[in-house]
């Protein structure tokens, strides 16, 4: 896992890591994001269901199936239930921005091109 120096990992699994940065809950997603890892993900997608905030950082996101599609389409909609903040790190060119812009997620997600504008994005909301 790669984590900037301002992060202190809370957790770890296969691909997975939380952090909190200034009251903000960061999950950073790796790998492939696969019906294999559904179990993980699922969890740790649970445990910022209650956060008033939090990143999804998909920077180092090779694959993701529909699986994981639904699963932030999932989250992305009970944050914006809850009035609590959501943002999704994604940068322009990366196979998930593709596949976030190809099911036209980009258009209801707050999406950053990295974590610091994800920040700044949460700080505007």
């Amino acid at each position: 896992m790669r984590f900037q120096t301002s992060l202190q990992a809370e957790a770890c699994y296969a691909g997975l890591a939380v952090a909190t940065h200034e009251g903000v809950r960061v999950l950073v997603l790796d790998g492939e994001l696969d019906l294999l890892h559904e179990a993980a993900l699922r969890k740790n997608l649970a445990g910022l269901a209650q956060a008033p905030a939090a990143i999804v950082d998909l920077s180092a996101v090779a694959y993701l199936d529909s699986m994981a599609l639904a699963a932030f389409v999932k989250l992305n909609k009970e944050f914006a239930g809850r009035g609590a903040r959501i943002v999704w790190v994604v940068p322009p060119g990366s196979n998930a921005r593709r596949i976030f812009e190809l099911a036209s997620l980009d258009r209801y997600f707050t999406l950053a091109p990295d974590l610091p504008a994800a920040r700044q994005a949460l700080s505007a909301v």
